[in-house]
């Protein structure tokens, strides 16, 4: 009668569950509808966007005030607003903080002298940096639109082996008549090539490698039959 064979299993600590849960997190797609555009050209999310997520990953969250010194006006242009969000991290059970500041120019009546009885809405102001001051809160503690902020960070490095087959390829590709664009632009990916599309990538420059010297034979073959 055949023994079967036991599988393994790994369990994983509690440190290395919360870690996947941030890396999962990371490299989620924002939804298009949820990126906005700034005048200069960056994007970002809305605030409402960022309380919807942390109440689906972490519902015990809760954004305080700084110890000291929550808000402060930078002379009479700037108003900064300084929190803590907090967050109970399930996984590992405990807090965890992370503390931001947040900045919003303080408007005034057009043509007016910038003085206290030409400000307008003061509330607004305050609420703007206290706005900026939690999605920076929120993005650095949670990793919640990493890819907005460009936060994210790879670690699938591929090996040097791989990077010299990659390499090797490519100059076979080069001595069969790759166009100088062609190899340029694997040349270049290389720069940004990861494990998770090495395969895919290297299969690709492979196949066409096998085309270009495929190519030359047939060429060759009808050179001599001339």
């Amino acid at each position: 009668m055949p023994v079967k064979k036991r599988t393994s299993v790994v369990k994983k600590t509690i440190e290395e569950v919360a870690i996947e849960k941030r890396q999962k997190i990371s490299f989620e797609d924002t939804p298009e509808q949820m990126v906005k555009k700034k005048g200069d050209g960056f994007d970002y999310v809305e605030t409402k966007y960022m309380r919807h997520m942390l109440d689906k990953s972490f519902p015990d969250w809760s954004w305080l005030p700084a110890p000291t010194n929550s808000v402060q006006f930078l002379g009479s242009e700037w108003v900064i607003v300084s929190g803590v969000l907090e967050i109970t991290d399930t996984d590992l059970g405990t807090k965890r903080r992370f503390f931001s500041p947040g900045s919003a120019r303080i408007q005034f009546k057009k043509g007016q002298p910038h003085t206290a009885e030409n400000v307008i809405d003061i509330d607004k102001n305050v609420a703007s940096a206290n706005s900026y001051a939690f999605k920076r809160a929120v993005n650095r503690l949670t990793h919640i639109a990493d890819d907005v902020y460009r936060y994210q960070v790879k670690d699938d490095f591929i090996s040097e082996n791989q990077k010299e087959a990659y390499s090797g390829l490519i100059e076979i590709a080069k001595q069969n008549g790759m166009t100088l664009s062609r190899s340029a632009k694997y040349k270049n990916k290389l720069k940004d090539l990861y494990q998770d599309e090495y395969e895919l990538v290297f299969t690709h420059l492979e196949k066409e490698v096998d085309d270009l010297i495929k190519k030359n034979k047939t060429n060759n073959k009808e050179k001599v039959n001339a």
